[in-house]
């Protein structure tokens, strides 16, 4: 009898359409979405910091930048920054409740959502 089985045309076919598919949805990936990009600039994320718990958050915006120029220190800038991540999740929040945490709590969370950002590079234990 030999020959090729019976399905093996079909699985060929059917392996180059997944491989089409799978090459448009590379690029369809690949493509910039500014809608997209400003739809993930506002959601909430979240992460667990060691000592503190889990720390609900959103990331900085150009928008928020221009707040943070307005700093006349670093302190201030600091501050800031915290407040304006914290906030996002915790629209109560003001800046003096920021100002009010314990400082060794504020420099956990500050530093790990900087380094979570990208702002620092992580420390080594």
């Amino acid at each position: 009898m030999g020959g090729e089985p019976p399905l093996s045309g079909n699985l060929e076919e059917m392996a180059k359409k997944l491989e089409k598919f799978e090459r448009e949805m590379t690029e369809k990936a690949k493509a910039f979405n500014p809608k997209e990009l400003v739809k993930s600039s506002k959601e909430i994320r979240q992460m667990e910091i060691e000592g503190v718990g889990v720390v609900r958050y959103g990331v900085l915006t150009l928008a928020d930048m221009l707040e943070l120029n307005k700093a006349e220190s670093n302190e201030e800038r600091s501050f800031k920054i915290l407040w304006l991540m914290l906030r996002k999740a915790y629209p109560e929040l003001t800046l003096e409740d920021v100002k009010a945490f314990p400082m060794d709590v504020a420099a956990k969370i500050l530093t790990a959502l900087t380094v979570d950002l990208g702002f620092l590079a992580p420390q080594k234990p």
